[in-house]
């Protein structure tokens, strides 16, 4: 049991310390001491955030998370690639194709998704568990599968009344 309490210690201010080279950050987040972030000054995180155990985030192409945005265990986001294309060797060479990942605000990622290199996740989107993500997802779509596919979309109307009314799961719960 100490020895438990000592690792979630030490885990808490590595994540601190991670935190405090983002970009940007917000308020009132919430991010789990398992979270990994690489190149931390290219990562940008709005105001009421979750983002659930074991996250690897490479923001080494740079990245944008809105605010509201609710993120389940697991994820792996990747912001750059090797390049292949005319490298000098195989099967890739030493250099990087940067493309950026935006996830707008109000997004609700399911556990074990995978981002790919330049996608863009819009406003309100639920993306399903286990999704692998690669390319544009317009706003309020319901995505899953790999590779996800628009399945539906969410209540338009619904959404922007709530959202008008600024009723924002993370902002009323006030788990910070």
């Amino acid at each position: 049991m100490i020895i438990k309490r000592i690792y979630e210690f030490y885990q808490n201010i590595r994540l601190k310390r991670l935190l405090r080279g983002l970009k940007h950050i917000g308020a009132n987040n919430k991010i789990s001491s398992s979270t990994l972030i690489y190149y931390p000054d290219r990562v940008s995180l709005g105001s009421y955030i979750y983002i659930g155990p074991n996250a690897e985030i490479n923001g080494l192409g740079g990245i944008e998370i809105g605010n509201g945005v609710i993120i389940g265990p697991n994820l792996v986001v990747h912001s750059a690639n090797h390049c292949f294309k005319n490298s000098k060797y195989i099967p890739y060479d030493e250099t990087f194709d940067f493309r950026k990942v935006t996830i707008e605000e109000n997004v609700w990622i399911g556990g074990n998704v995978i981002i790919t290199p330049g996608s863009t996740i819009g406003e309100g989107c639920i993306i399903g568990a286990g999704a692998v993500v690669a390319g544009s997802i317009p706003a309020l779509s319901i995505v899953v599968g790999n590779p996800c596919k628009v399945i539906k979309s969410r209540d338009s109307e619904h959404y922007y009344r709530l959202k008008s009314e600024n009723k924002i799961y993370l902002k009323e719960k006030r788990c910070f």
